[in-house]
């Protein structure tokens, strides 16, 4: 073998690695397109990379995610056999090359966009599943042989990646579920505690982003929200149902429903130790009087101060079994009131803030 031919095959191997040690970042589907198409413009010194990813219900490829100089529009929709995108998909698992002066009069042009050379890389998994068709451009030099066979690899790259992330998304999807199905398991119990669990998670979740909280805060916030109520399961309906006020053993039977909860949720696959926090410590009290631990102040979880609020505004203002339902200006009402007794007095404002609509506050 030429040293030249060793250069290349080396330079080529690099740029592989370059690109699956990126892709090894990319977590969501879109994350993986991203640095499919971001990288893959950089190392093939192409003019424009863009990614079009089948959408199986309208039998297309659909423009997802692009870089370069020549974007297509996003969105941009080709139905099943147009363009030469649909070429390469449909013709196998090589790479379509097309040179500048070959181009049929059938390909798909972008507006203004000058002759170039072309490359198309189908992605299709070992099922022959089509997952999209990487394609790119440039006006010079064309792209070599080896260039095709190194974007052969690149799509090959692609595929596991797109297919990890794919998985990785039906596993959190499947898991929501689960957490949905145990949170509804508890309002089923109680007709007049019915949408709490979805309003408590999407409120919880509007708060958590207007603190600021990283990705990772926000879906232990989510997972706690889901199960907060969970040991409830485990209080007798003449307990949990009761329309006047609980007697002293009464309360001590609803107050373990939070140590219940906690213990009955690390059983459950996945649920973090953040989302613990909130099960077990959203009764806690900013003066210390809550309950089950006494914790005060910040020796309470960021996440169950937070979610403290969200919980108890919802219960103010739906129906349950021992009260009528508040308006809100009363809820909000009753909440300033409590501020530094029963909540977080900061992280109150934000949360007044999110409700009336003003710009919240610096994160606590």
């Amino acid at each position: 073998m030429h040293a030249r031919d060793t250069e290349r095959e080396n330079a080529g191997l690099r740029a592989l690695l370059d690109l699956s040690a990126q892709l090894l970042g990319a977590h969501t589907l879109r994350e993986v397109e991203a640095v499919l198409t971001s990288v893959t413009l950089r190392l093939m010194h192409s003019r424009y990379v863009y990614f079009l990813s089948l959408d199986a219900a309208q039998d297309a490829l659909l423009v997802s995610h692009s870089a370069g100089e020549a974007d297509p529009p996003l969105g941009l929709r080709l139905p099943r056999g147009q363009g030469l995108a649909w070429q390469a998909a449909l013709s196998g698992p090589e790479v379509l090359m097309v040179s500048k002066d070959e181009i049929p009069q059938t390909a798909v042009r972008t507006a203004g966009a000058p002759d170039q050379h072309l490359l198309f890389a189908p992605l299709r998994t070992s099922h022959e599943e089509l997952l999209g068709v990487l394609a790119l451009g440039r006006v010079e030099p064309p792209f070599s042989t080896q260039e095709r066979k190194l974007l052969l690899a690149f799509a090959h790259a692609g595929t596991v990646a797109l297919e990890r992330a794919r998985e990785a998304q039906k596993a959190t999807q499947a898991r929501e579920n689960t957490l949905l199905v145990l949170g509804l398991a508890m309002e089923a119990r109680d007709y007049e505690t019915q949408g709490h669990t979805r309003r408590t998670v999407t409120l919880s979740q509007q708060l958590g982003r207007a603190l600021g909280l990283p990705t990772a805060d926000l879906d232990d916030l989510r997972q706690g929200a889901y199960l907060h109520d969970l040991g409830k399961l485990n209080i007798p309906d003449r307990v949990l149902l009761k329309p006047g006020p609980l007697d002293e053993s009464e309360w001590a039977l609803m107050r373990q429903h939070t140590v219940t909860g906690e213990n009955m949720a690390r059983r459950v696959p996945g649920v973090t130790p953040g989302a613990l926090g909130v099960i077990r410590s959203h009764h806690e009290r900013w003066d210390g009087r809550g309950y089950p631990d006494g914790l005060r102040g910040e020796a309470i979880p960021l996440l169950a101060r937070l979610f403290a609020l969200v919980d108890v505004f919802d219960a103010l203002t739906h129906d349950r079994p021992y009260h009528s339902a508040i308006t809100v200006p009363e809820a909000l009402g009753m909440l300033r009131d409590a501020a530094g007794t029963q909540f977080d007095p900061a992280l109150l404002e934000v949360f007044l803030s999110v409700l009336t609509g003003d710009s919240p506050s610096p994160q606590p």
